[in-house]
């Protein structure tokens, strides 16, 4: 921020600094503090603190270095010169930084044509989408859209990751989400899509309107779903010979199962910060954790991996998450500061 401020900054630096202003919205209420500190006057009495400043530099290096290899006699005039030529040179190299951003930055009314907002694994965020659309991040998520996105025939955003969307109604400008397996489009409805790229499978749960789904598979099939619905995408695209009728290779739809307790849905629990596990395996769980707690989980054993769990969860510590799973299956696990390793 400060190298910004003082037009020292690189283009590289520039686009790394809007980067962590996207994810830390404190960090650009400070730059703002630092962008509008009020400059230095330039009246008679700046000036004579900035002689008083010289005198007392030229002081310390008299009590430095020898008399006869100080090259400046510590004289008033000596000082205006100094003084004249360091404007001189901040002047010169303010305007050179000034050309420089000029010449790389688009014109106003020219914006960047993509914005993108990051969560990192153990945090989770809520956004507003320039055409009023409520967005959930969960951890490890990104999703990019035109920041002009009003102003387009289409309102079009990207996801990696876990997102639940609360779209803004508007027939005439449909709104579609893009992964790396599926295509989505709505005109105006609440639903949940899960597209990290490591995991085995893209889900897509429908809670209210309507949705069409595409499968980035080469094959043109377009998918309805219908409320309290989801499509499961495997990224393998390998499903059990038996399928039931209906159901093509690489996907399967099914319907979305409350529970009877609390009327929660495992699908979208997330965003009301509920951690949810219906009948999960171990290795799912421990990518889940990842996410929602920042942590790295090491599991020791295949059979280990295999072992399936269902609980909720509300606030409370991976340690605590792991105790209680223990009192259903037998298992160690050690923390070793941002590692956990679990074994039989």
């Amino acid at each position: 921020m400060g190298r910004k401020v003082s037009g020292e900054a690189t283009m590289g630096e520039l686009r790394e600094l809007e980067e962590l202003l996207q994810k830390d919205p404190d960090m650009r209420y400070k730059l703002s503090v630092l962008s509008n500190w009020p400059p230095a006057g330039n009246d008679n009495a700046w000036e004579q603190k900035t002689e008083s400043a010289l005198e007392k530099h030229l002081l310390r290096m008299e009590t430095a270095f020898p008399a006869e290899e100080l090259p400046v006699k510590r004289t008033g005039r000596n000082i205006r010169k100094l003084t004249a030529v360091l404007s001189v040179l901040v002047l010169m190299l303010g305007s050179y930084c000034v050309y420089l951003l000029m010449r790389n930055t688009p014109l106003k009314g020219n914006k960047a044509s993509v914005a993108a907002i990051f969560t990192r694994d153990g945090s989770r965020s809520r956004a507003q989408l320039p055409d009023g659309t409520e967005v959930w991040l969960n951890g490890g998520s990104r999703l990019t859209y035109h920041p002009d996105m009003n102003n387009l025939d289409s309102r079009e955003v990207t996801l990696e990751g876990e997102a639940f969307f609360d779209v803004a109604k508007n027939a005439a400008k449909p709104f579609s989400i893009h992964t790396a397996k599926m295509n989505i489009q709505v005109l105006g409805t609440s639903f949940n899509v899960k597209a990290y790229t490591q995991d085995e499978t893209t889900e897509a749960t429908l809670i209210t309107g309507a949705v069409e789904v595409t499968l980035n598979d080469g094959v043109e099939r377009i998918i309805r779903l219908l409320p309290n619905q989801k499509i499961v995408l495997q990224h393998n695209n390998e499903l059990p010979s038996s399928k039931p009728a209906g159901q093509v290779d690489g996907y399967r739809v099914e319907n979305i199962r409350y529970n009877q307790q609390d009327s929660l849905v495992a699908e979208t629990a997330w965003y009301n910060n509920y951690l949810v596990f219906d009948n999960d395996s171990f290795e799912d769980i421990a990518r889940k954790m990842e996410r929602w707690y920042g942590i790295k989980i090491h599991l020791n054993g295949e059979k280990l991996k295999q072992y399936r769990f269902t609980a909720t969860f509300k606030n409370e510590s991976f340690p605590e998450v792991l105790e209680a799973l223990k009192v259903t299956t037998s298992f160690r696990f050690r923390i070793t500061g941002n590692d956990i390793f679990i074994t039989q």
